[in-house]
């Protein structure tokens, strides 16, 4: 189309339309089948930062960006092609090289005069949408990235609106799944009233703040994590909604686990070496001493003494040596536990048949004090233990009960089985123990040791040995008492039933 053509659309004063066109607040074009454009408004002349002038008689796609001009093309015949309105986004370029996002709404008319085919297109900026769509999209693949799993809850209906993909794939759950479900029915913790409350709470005017709190998350397999949520509140679009940041805190759960047991573990080990020290300076020394003391004795007053005297000096120099002797055994074999040098050797074996030769030996010092020993081990009981640790656990219990039975009293050794364990009980009738020791039996506390009932005496390593060889059999030990009635200790290992090649 030449210049006069144009000129005699744009001054034409029998087209009662053209103030509608110049002056409308969409940006408005005309282009021929040729993409040049005939007219162009005052909102297209500014939206596109050119002048009038200059605008009219250009080619649109001079003015259209690269990345877009293939597909005007295409899009152009398929206007020129059909009567219906089309649609698109396109972006220009500026006069002054700016651009310009836009969606642009097309559709064919023919000049009446000429015939000819041209195109009208009305311009609509959404440059500022699609800054925003940018900035969503930079937001969505920035909360997509954290490793944090976030959610959007509608503080209304306490459902979740939004998460991000870290939450998916640490729940093991669609997006789609999650966005149905309420922060209760992955919260493994809480109840649904207390979250409620929880969140009311945040929006309060007076007392509202971000806060927050450890609870543990269910995962769509139902395994089970635990996370620390941080809660902010916040208004949208004027909807309260609650942004909920769960960090995944297993780890560091499972290493404070960790601390507290090498804490423990240290407590353990500071508790052993006082009890050592305290053998060795105090337990170790009195038999010493007394020994010393009474062979000095012999020494200078041999001559003077009678025979009776001599063999009464020579009893309590024998018991001396003989506390001495097993409180050394003792601490060897505690040692050795604690070093691991002790091997473990778990066999099936008859109970009844180990057991025996130690219950004659343990029944004769039994009988000095007249008190019954009485087995009761039913024959064919088959655990699966180190025999010889079995053996020092029993030997070491029956002593203890012995030692705290009165003259005339009873000791009962007893097992029976039950789900896949062998169970075995001391039993005694003796002076029994205070309830606030029980707990303390087992341990390295000096203070819990006393004397027996016949004035023996004790450091309390019998028990503390019986602990580590039961529990590196993999069982249990615990005791009952009731003061003045006696005391049942039991221990508990694998039976032959439990055990698998």
């Amino acid at each position: 189309m030449n210049k006069e053509s144009m000129n005699s659309i744009n001054h034409s004063d029998n087209n009662p339309f053209k103030d509608l066109f110049e002056h409308a607040p969409v940006g408005y074009i005309i282009i021929d089948d040729n993409f040049q454009i005939i007219m162009a408004n005052h909102a297209a002349t500014s939206m596109l930062n050119c002048e009038k002038e200059t605008l009219e008689g250009s080619n649109l796609i001079n003015l259209i960006h690269p990345d877009f001009q293939d597909g005007f093309y295409a899009y152009a015949k398929n206007v020129l092609e059909t009567e219906k309105i089309h649609y698109s986004e396109m972006r220009f370029t500026h006069c002054r090289y700016h651009f310009l996002d836009t969606r642009i709404q097309s559709i064919k008319e023919s000049d009446k005069s000429s015939g000819e085919k041209r195109i009208r297109i009305a311009i609509f900026d959404i440059t500022e949408r699609k800054n925003i769509e940018k900035s969503l999209k930079r937001f969505r693949a920035a909360i997509d990235s954290s490793a944090d799993n976030i959610f959007l809850i509608d503080f209304k209906t306490k459902k979740i609106i939004d998460v991000n993909e870290s939450a998916c794939l640490n729940l093991g759950f669609a997006r789609e799944e999650i966005q149905v479900l309420k922060p209760v029915d992955i919260n493994n913790k809480y109840s649904d009233e207390f979250i409620d409350n929880s969140l009311s709470d945040a929006f309060d005017s007076k007392t509202g703040q971000d806060f927050n709190f450890e609870t543990k998350h269910k995962r769509r397999d139902g395994t089970i994590i635990d996370v620390e949520v941080f809660i902010k509140c916040t208004h949208i679009d004027e909807e309260k909604i609650i942004v909920a940041v769960a960090r995944d805190i297993s780890e560091r759960k499972k290493n404070q686990k960790q601390l507290a047991a090498y804490a423990k573990e240290l407590k353990e080990l500071n508790n052993s070496k006082d009890k050592f020290l305290s053998i060795i300076s105090h337990d170790l020394r009195g038999p010493f001493l007394g020994i010393k003391g009474y062979t000095q004795l012999l020494i200078e007053d041999y001559d003077v003494m009678g025979k009776d005297e001599i063999m009464d000096y020579l009893n309590i120099i024998h018991e001396s040596t003989r506390d001495l002797y097993t409180l050394v055994d003792n601490l060897l074999k505690w040692s050795r536990l604690e070093l691991g040098k002790i091997p473990y050797e778990p066999m099936i074996f008859n109970l009844s048949d180990e057991i025996e030769p130690i219950v004659k030996l343990m029944a004769g010092i039994a009988a000095k004090k007249e008190i019954s020993l009485k087995n009761s081990i039913r024959n064919g009981t088959l655990p699966y233990a180190d025999k010889l640790m079995l053996i020092s656990v029993v030997q070491n219990l029956l002593s203890n009960a012995i030692k705290f039975t009165r003259s005339g009293g009873e000791v009962i050794l007893n097992s029976y089985q039950e789900n896949g364990w062998v169970i075995i009980e001391v039993k005694d009738n003796g002076i029994g123990i205070q309830p606030e020791v029980i707990d303390k039996l087992f341990s390295l506390d000096k203070d819990y040791a006393s004397k027996g009932t016949a004035g023996e005496k004790g450091t309390g390593f019998g028990l503390l040995i019986a602990r580590e060889m039961v529990a590196k059999m993999g069982g249990e030990i615990w005791a009952e008492s009731e003061p003045g009635k006696g005391s049942v200790f039991s221990f508990r290992i694998h039976s032959s039933d439990s055990h698998h090649e």
